[in-house]
């Protein structure tokens, strides 16, 4: 019965390419993540956010949470931006 229907990250994708199709940006924005130095520095930023899990896990407390979270969030800005 739930085969038919797409899951929402499909859904989400179809949009934005319905939206931003014909952009000029958009469509480098594509390539740029279809090479391997993209997905090299995306993994990386999943294993900047496990670990940071794994610090939120073990040291639970809204004192170290806060600068995890935005440590986490500012490393994998600087990782992906390719500037």
């Amino acid at each position: 019965m739930f085969e038919s229907i797409p899951p929402i990250a499909q859904w989400l994708r179809r949009v934005a390419h319905w939206f931003c199709g014909g952009r000029d940006d958009f469509r480098e924005f594509q390539e740029r993540k279809a090479g391997r130095g993209y997905r090299a520095r995306r993994n990386l930023c999943v294993r900047v956010w496990l670990g940071a899990g794994v610090l939120m896990l073990a040291c639970p407390g809204a004192a170290r949470l806060i600068p995890l979270f935005l440590a986490a969030t500012f490393l994998s800005f600087a990782v992906l931006d390719e500037q």
